[in-house]
């Protein structure tokens, strides 16, 4: 094995077609890493595989479903090199040395979205603070975080403020005050500037806090209950109140936290994306409380597989520290491995989460929540101008994009069908300008005719007040913009660019596929295009599936209290006003149904009975 590592592990790639493939039918079938090389013969791809000859091989393979990033890149290589592993797992481990080392151009690449709050603890000063914080952290103070906006950090700092009285004044003013200040009035300062708290009960409080920022919530409350025994027993007993009162606080929040109930810390880990822009988030989680959230910036586009996977990899197999659990809202092709490896790096058992129950749920869509935020409305600006001209490239359009109209169909069984219209800009979302169209009932169940009609309807000549758009997107494939871009040709309004997407049987959004009147993928997969178009096509389907669950729940509403016996109009109507939601009438007991007004015990009970 060492001789033959010593003449294969680097090799320059020939102009010849039938040379390569030579050169590639002796590479070695064990697993390894291997390196794209420049004329400069610096990396500029690193990678790890399984089979090592296979993996490279499909780099120089003629395939239609092969990115122009891919092409890039072999156009780029000049120089092959591999070494060769033991496992998979010592591949993926020496991957990730090697692609922090190196830092290639073509390899998915992550950067910390900087410029979120903090809270500060000033442990440095006498009477420390706890106050709003953003900028480079010093050693001298403790900071808590970090935090996904300034309104969360405010959240925060008015529970710690309500709950221990911690001062959030400037020094200067901390100095000069000869009586407390309005903070201590409204009962969310202690008043150390004028010597209302000892120094040692004050450092208690800012212990407390510090406690509760850490997540270790449970260990407070319990040190809280013991105080509030000590001082009852002592009869102290508006001391024990205070502590009384903490508790009451604390558990509130418990209360309605989604993520309560967690014993160990836990990161839950989210990819989302913004007009082609797309973040890694991750949320910091210990028993029970949200700690901190942070967002990573993807800077180039993957050369193949799973963003969350490759952010995975990348961020904790380079991190000091990394929790016993990873919760992830999607699942990942090389989890497993992941797993070991992660175990290997961190000298624990690591498990990465990945079929959720109901609190997985919850904290999953507080990490999607948090990294939405960071999308802010100056950036979707810049990005949404950016997407619109990258899409106008893609697809060879002559004239700029500035207003985009995206159309799904939803409906269940044929029941409730509706076609949904979304509509972009270069201000994002035009919210004020989305449309419903209710589907007649000769083309419910059909897709084809049901877009054929919702397009017909939307364009036809009294409608034509609105903009026209400057290209329309369709959630379905070819016979889909076939028959449409037909019956625009009929209203004359041929020029509209239509394109259709729709997904694979895998239904990953990386092998999603573009339907244009020249063919399907001609949008490079991963390319800021294609993802601004799946972004749109996901919101028009969160559009119409919202809205055609909405007209299901009126129907059944309507259908059920219809055929209930006994029941006219008025007491439809007095059962709905009493109950307000059909769930509700079901949930009831006969003693509730009794209270409604206008119905009495024979009538209640006959209303329970069908239910039941």
């Amino acid at each position: 094995m060492e001789e033959q590592i010593s003449i294969d592990s680097f090799f320059e790639v020939p102009s010849s077609k039938e040379k390569i493939k030579h050169i590639l039918r002796n590479l070695p079938r064990q697993p390894g890493v291997y390196k794209f090389l420049n004329e400069s013969k610096h990396a500029i791809y690193i990678g790890k595989a399984k089979n090592l000859r296979n993996r490279i091989s499909s780099y120089f393979t003629d395939s239609l479903n092969k990115s122009k990033k891919i092409d890039k890149l072999v156009s780029n290589t000049k120089c092959i090199e591999i070494v060769l592993t033991n496992s998979e797992l010592e591949a993926l481990l020496m991957e990730q040395f090697l692609i922090k080392e190196n830092k290639p151009i073509f390899n998915v690449q992550f950067k910390d979205d900087k410029g979120y709050p903090w809270i500060r603890i000033e442990s440095s000063k006498e009477f420390p603070s706890a106050n709003f914080f953003l900028g480079k952290k010093d050693k001298t103070n403790k900071f808590f975080g970090p935090f996904p906006s300034s309104y969360s950090v405010q959240e925060s700092l008015n529970l710690i403020q309500k709950t221990f009285r911690l001062r959030n004044c400037t020094d200067s003013f901390f100095k000069n005050r000869t009586r407390p200040c309005i903070q201590h009035e409204i009962g969310r300062c202690s008043a150390p500037c004028v010597g209302n708290i000892k120094r040692k009960e004050y450092m208690e409080d800012v212990y407390s806090a510090e406690l509760l920022l850490s997540g270790k919530s449970e260990k407070l409350i319990s040190s809280f209950y013991n105080l509030m025994d000590k001082y009852s027993q002592a009869r102290s007993f508006e001391k024990a109140a205070i502590y009384r009162d903490k508790i009451s606080s604390l558990r509130e929040v418990q209360r309605t936290q989604s993520v309560t109930g967690y014993t160990k810390e836990r990161d839950a880990i989210t990819v989302c994306n913004s007009n082609g822009l797309t973040k890694a988030g991750i949320t910091h989680v210990n028993n029970g409380w949200v700690t901190g959230h942070e967002n990573f910036i993807q800077k180039n586009n993957l050369i193949e597989g799973s963003v969350l996977e490759h952010f995975i990899q990348t961020y904790y197999l380079a991190e000091v520290y990394c929790p016993s659990s990873l919760v992830i809202g999607e699942p990942i092709k090389n989890k497993k491995m992941i797993e070991k490896a992660l175990t290997e790096h961190h000298g624990k058992n690591v498990k990465i989460i990945s079929r959720l129950g109901k609190r997985d749920q919850g904290l999953i869509k507080i990490c999607e929540q948090n990294t939405k935020i960071s999308f802010n409305k100056k950036e979707n600006y810049k990005n949404n101008i950016l997407a619109l001209e990258s899409l106008k490239k893609e697809l060879s359009l002559s004239k700029e994009i500035s207003i985009v109209e995206s159309y799904d169909i939803s409906h269940h069984s044929r029941s409730a069908a509706i076609g949904g219209c979304v509509v972009f800009s270069k201000e994002g979302k035009l919210k004020d300008r989305y449309k419903l169209f209710n589907v007649s009932k000769e083309n419910a169940g059909d897709d084809i005719s049901s877009m054929v009609e919702v397009i017909e309807r939307r364009f036809q000549a009294s409608d034509l007040q609105l903009q026209i758009p400057s290209l329309i997107i369709l959630d379905g494939g070819k016979v889909h913009l076939s028959h449409v871009r037909s019956k625009l040709e009929e209203l004359e309004l041929g020029e509209i660019p239509v394109i259709a997407i729709s997904k694979r049987a895998r239904r990953k959004p990386d092998m999603d596929l573009i339907h244009t009147t020249y063919g399907s993928s001609k949008i490079t997969v991963g390319s800021l295009a294609h993802k601004f178009i799946q972004e749109i096509r996901d919101e028009t389907h969160r559009f119409s599936i919202t809205k055609q669950q909405k007209k299901q729940r009126n129907i059944s509403f309507g259908s059920i209290l219809d055929n209930l016996k006994g029941v006219g109009p008025k007491r439809k109507k007095n059962l709905i006003r009493y109950f307000g939601s059909i769930e509700q009438i079901k949930r009831a007991s006969i003693q509730d149904i009794k209270n409604v007004p206008g119905l009495g015990n024979k009538t209640a009970v006959s209303i329970y009975q069908q239910l039941k």
